[in-house]
Protein backbone atom coordinates (compact mmCIF):
# COMPACT_ATOMS: atom_id res chain seq x y z
CA UNK A 1 0.00 0.00 0.00
CA UNK A 2 2.74 2.35 1.24
CA UNK A 3 4.29 1.94 -2.48
CA UNK A 4 1.15 2.65 -4.11
CA UNK A 5 1.21 6.12 -2.37
CA UNK A 6 4.59 6.73 -3.14
CA UNK A 7 3.99 5.98 -6.50
CA UNK A 8 0.89 8.25 -6.91
CA UNK A 9 2.31 11.35 -5.39
CA UNK A 10 5.41 10.92 -7.47
CA UNK A 11 3.18 10.74 -10.42
CA UNK A 12 1.12 13.79 -9.54
CA UNK A 13 4.64 15.61 -8.83
CA UNK A 14 5.29 14.46 -12.03
CA UNK A 15 2.31 15.59 -14.07
CA UNK A 16 2.37 19.16 -11.89
CA UNK A 17 5.57 19.66 -13.19
CA UNK A 18 5.32 18.81 -17.11
CA UNK A 19 1.78 20.30 -17.49
CA UNK A 20 2.12 22.73 -20.13
CA UNK A 21 0.15 25.93 -20.21
CA UNK A 22 -2.25 28.37 -22.63
CA UNK A 23 -1.43 31.81 -21.24
CA UNK A 24 -0.58 34.75 -22.26
CA UNK A 25 -0.13 38.40 -20.00
CA UNK A 26 -3.47 40.07 -18.96
CA UNK A 27 -3.83 43.92 -19.34
CA UNK A 28 -3.07 46.42 -16.35
CA UNK A 29 -5.71 47.83 -14.55
CA UNK A 30 -7.78 46.14 -11.23
CA UNK A 31 -9.55 43.19 -13.04
CA UNK A 32 -12.54 41.96 -12.20
CA UNK A 33 -13.31 37.96 -12.14
CA UNK A 34 -15.31 38.22 -15.42
CA UNK A 35 -12.29 39.64 -17.20
CA UNK A 36 -11.14 38.40 -20.38
CA UNK A 37 -7.88 37.56 -21.85
CA UNK A 38 -5.35 34.83 -21.53
CA UNK A 39 -2.32 35.06 -18.98
CA UNK A 40 0.36 34.42 -16.41
CA UNK A 41 -0.94 37.41 -15.08
CA UNK A 42 0.65 41.09 -13.83
CA UNK A 43 0.58 43.15 -10.58
CA UNK A 44 -2.41 44.83 -11.28
CA UNK A 45 -2.53 47.53 -7.88
CA UNK A 46 1.14 48.33 -8.70
CA UNK A 47 2.84 47.39 -5.19
CA UNK A 48 5.05 44.68 -5.17
CA UNK A 49 5.94 42.80 -8.57
CA UNK A 50 4.51 39.67 -8.87
CA UNK A 51 3.65 36.84 -11.82
CA UNK A 52 1.40 33.58 -11.46
CA UNK A 53 1.78 30.89 -14.25
CA UNK A 54 -1.24 28.94 -14.18
CA UNK A 55 -0.84 24.95 -15.37
CA UNK A 56 -3.32 21.69 -14.53
CA UNK A 57 -2.97 17.97 -13.09
CA UNK A 58 -5.28 15.43 -13.77
CA UNK A 59 -7.33 15.41 -10.50
CA UNK A 60 -7.91 12.42 -7.85
CA UNK A 61 -11.91 13.05 -8.00
CA UNK A 62 -11.74 12.23 -11.76
CA UNK A 63 -11.49 16.13 -12.09
CA UNK A 64 -8.86 18.86 -13.25
CA UNK A 65 -6.58 20.57 -10.52
CA UNK A 66 -5.68 23.73 -11.29
CA UNK A 67 -1.95 24.69 -10.20
CA UNK A 68 0.08 28.00 -9.70
CA UNK A 69 3.90 29.09 -9.72
CA UNK A 70 4.35 32.13 -8.60
CA UNK A 71 7.20 34.17 -9.79
CA UNK A 72 8.44 35.48 -6.43
CA UNK A 73 7.49 34.19 -2.42
CA UNK A 74 4.40 35.06 -1.36
CA UNK A 75 1.73 35.08 1.33
CA UNK A 76 -1.93 34.56 -0.07
CA UNK A 77 -5.13 36.00 1.75
CA UNK A 78 -7.81 34.90 -1.44
CA UNK A 79 -8.14 33.62 -4.83
CA UNK A 80 -10.87 33.91 -6.67
CA UNK A 81 -11.63 31.21 -9.43
CA UNK A 82 -14.30 31.88 -11.98
CA UNK A 83 -15.19 30.41 -15.39
CA UNK A 84 -16.73 33.87 -16.72
CA UNK A 85 -18.68 31.70 -19.71
CA UNK A 86 -20.61 30.05 -16.86
CA UNK A 87 -20.99 32.37 -14.76
CA UNK A 88 -18.75 29.98 -12.01
CA UNK A 89 -16.74 31.77 -9.46
CA UNK A 90 -15.45 30.21 -6.03
CA UNK A 91 -13.72 32.19 -4.04
CA UNK A 92 -10.84 30.06 -2.03
CA UNK A 93 -9.16 31.76 0.99
CA UNK A 94 -6.19 31.17 3.00
CA UNK A 95 -4.55 32.57 6.21
CA UNK A 96 -1.69 35.01 4.22
CA UNK A 97 0.92 33.72 6.50
CA UNK A 98 1.96 30.35 4.99
CA UNK A 99 4.68 31.19 2.04
CA UNK A 100 4.33 29.78 -1.45
CA UNK A 101 8.05 29.59 -2.77
CA UNK A 102 8.70 31.60 -6.13
CA UNK A 103 9.24 29.04 -9.09
CA UNK A 104 7.40 26.63 -7.21
CA UNK A 105 4.28 24.98 -8.36
CA UNK A 106 1.75 24.39 -5.68
CA UNK A 107 -1.96 22.97 -6.12
CA UNK A 108 -4.95 25.67 -6.19
CA UNK A 109 -7.87 23.32 -5.74
CA UNK A 110 -9.85 20.33 -8.21
CA UNK A 111 -12.99 21.25 -10.53
CA UNK A 112 -15.06 18.47 -12.39
CA UNK A 113 -16.40 19.40 -15.75
CA UNK A 114 -13.29 21.22 -16.96
CA UNK A 115 -12.74 21.12 -20.62
CA UNK A 116 -11.02 22.10 -23.16
CA UNK A 117 -10.99 25.55 -24.35
CA UNK A 118 -12.62 26.80 -21.46
CA UNK A 119 -10.77 30.33 -20.32
CA UNK A 120 -11.08 30.69 -16.28
CA UNK A 121 -9.33 33.29 -14.46
CA UNK A 122 -7.80 33.24 -11.18
CA UNK A 123 -7.14 36.76 -8.97
CA UNK A 124 -4.77 36.68 -6.54
CA UNK A 125 -4.69 38.74 -3.67
CA UNK A 126 -1.82 38.42 -0.37
CA UNK A 127 1.61 39.88 0.27
CA UNK A 128 5.11 39.41 -0.93
CA UNK A 129 7.15 37.32 1.58
CA UNK A 130 10.24 39.38 1.13
CA UNK A 131 8.30 43.13 2.40
CA UNK A 132 4.63 42.26 2.72
CA UNK A 133 3.55 44.26 -0.03
CA UNK A 134 0.59 44.07 -1.41
CA UNK A 135 -0.34 42.66 -4.61
CA UNK A 136 -3.58 41.85 -6.60
CA UNK A 137 -3.00 39.55 -9.86
CA UNK A 138 -5.00 38.50 -12.09
CA UNK A 139 -4.09 35.40 -14.33
CA UNK A 140 -5.96 34.30 -17.46
CA UNK A 141 -5.60 30.41 -18.60
CA UNK A 142 -7.12 28.64 -21.48
CA UNK A 143 -7.70 24.69 -21.35
CA UNK A 144 -5.71 22.88 -23.74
Amino acid sequence: MKKIIKLLVLFVLTSIIGTGCSDDSAGGGITDPFGTGGGTGNNNNNTGTVTFTIGTTPGTQGGIIFTATPSVSVKITKVIVSLPSQQYVDTLTDDGVTVFQGNQTFMIQEYIGVASGQKWTFQFEGTLASNNQAFNVTSNYTVP
